[in-house]
């Protein structure tokens, strides 16, 4: 069913073809007749890998293929998306990325001439998320007004987490940091820094709502701050980002993500189009919805068109970001 029945179908559109004399539409083989990789920027278990993992279990059921999830985390995705790039434009390798991928670290890391749009088209965006600004339980603030008036109390004594140096935590806390005139110390990690922050190793993250929400309810971490435009169902007495400043975080654009499917630029239209459809029933699915809001996740599937709209408007707005704070590597 889904997916492979549409390709299936295509003996049909070759014989309208052939009796319009229009080019078929359909390589001789149905698609996919193998496993798809999806390369993930992201370590396991990072916010990024447990929502596409959602995905991607979920299409592999819906294509009747294996979807093998391929994590290539560093350089702030910049590694993941030359992995990506070095196989066929053929739909068996597929990017998961995020708005920080896309819109930030081409600028970023300039020397690695990075094209969201020249280089990938985009199949769909699968979901939109805010982030949790979380604390170790220990520390001696537990919102976005202590936490600034500590650190003016302490310049240069506060550290905070990320994912690599570019990626959307560093970007986003850094920021906010200068916007508020605060001197703090930025500790770029490889890997997932949440488990340092539980234990007090370091003391600040900005996390993804999909594994920051489970550690903040189950007391493993305090939650400073949510992005977004407004507060999220889970976390109910956690003020935004903006409430603290109006203008630090309008409509999330700052701290806020969204998630999407990308193929390499190149990839036939019918294979691009077909995988839409598949991942906006995914989407739409009500267990996806449920498992999604869960933590704070709203499920969208919208076309490829709209989301190519978004990377150019996101490439844009970061790019002048990167610029300004002069962190291009």
């Amino acid at each position: 069913m889904g997916l492979k029945k549409h390709i299936d179908r295509r003996s049909f559109v070759m014989g309208m073809s052939a009796a319009l004399g229009a080019p078929l539409a359909f390589a001789s083989d149905p698609y996919p007749t193998k496993p798809i990789r999806v390369v993930v920027p992201f370590p396991p278990g990072a916010n990024v890998d447990v929502v596409a993992r959602i995905f991607t279990d979920k299409l592999s059921k819906e294509i009747g293929q294996p979807v093998i999830v391929e994590n290539r985390p560093g350089a702030g995705g910049a590694l993941g998306w030359d992995a990506a790039l070095q196989r066929p434009a053929d739909g068996y390798t597929l990017f998961y990325a995020v708005r920080s991928i896309m819109g930030i670290t081409p600028h970023v890391y300039p020397k690695s001439k990075l094209d969201p749009v020249k280089d990938f088209t985009a199949v769909s965006q699968i979901c939109t998320l805010p982030h949790v600004l979380i604390a170790t339980p220990n520390a001696p603030f537990s919102n976005m007004r202590e936490l600034v008036e500590f650190a003016r109390k302490n310049p240069g004594k506060l550290d905070y987490a990320s994912l690599g140096v570019g990626s959307h935590p560093h970007l986003a806390v850094e920021y906010w940091a200068r916007q508020l005139d605060l001197k703090i110390n930025h500790i770029p990690y490889t890997g997932n820094p949440a488990i340092d922050v539980m234990s007090g190793t370091v003391p600040l993250f900005l996390e993804g709502s999909g594994t920051a929400v489970p550690r903040v309810v189950s007391g493993g971490v305090k939650a400073i701050a949510v992005t977004g435009g407004s507060r999220i169902e889970q976390l109910p007495n956690v003020a935004t980002v903006n409430e603290f400043r109006p203008g630090l975080d309008e409509d999330g654009i700052i701290g806020s993500t969204w998630h999407g499917f990308f193929a390499r630029r190149g990839t036939p239209d019918n294979i691009v189009s077909a995988l839409n459809r598949a991942l906006a029933k995914i989407a739409k699915d009500r267990d996806t919805v449920k498992r999604l809001s869960e933590f704070a996740s709203v499920s969208t599937g919208t076309s490829s068109e709209s989301l190519n709209a978004v990377i150019a408007k996101d490439f844009e707005f970061f790019g002048n970001i990167v610029r300004n704070m002069k962190i291009a590597i």
